[in-house]
């Protein structure tokens, strides 16, 4: 009978495997469908914006 406690590496790998793939959609799904729009929404809908200390803000581009 084997231990319970027995470490397959196999078995380590593909949870690790798993967690790192699930991380990285995680992340894509944040940056392209909340991050994104958010800065946009909060730039009043100009996608590159630099904002001076008084609270301006210069299109760099994205008014075309």
């Amino acid at each position: 009978m084997e231990n319970q406690w027995t470490v397959h590496p196999w078995k380590v790998v593909q949870g690790v495997g798993v967690s790192v793939l699930a991380i990285v959609v995680l992340a894509f799904i944040y940056g392209k469908f909340i991050h994104h729009p958010l800065r946009i929404w909060l730039a009043d809908g100009e996608w590159c914006l630099r904002f001076s200390p008084d609270g301006s803000g210069k299109v760099l581009y994205g008014s075309e």
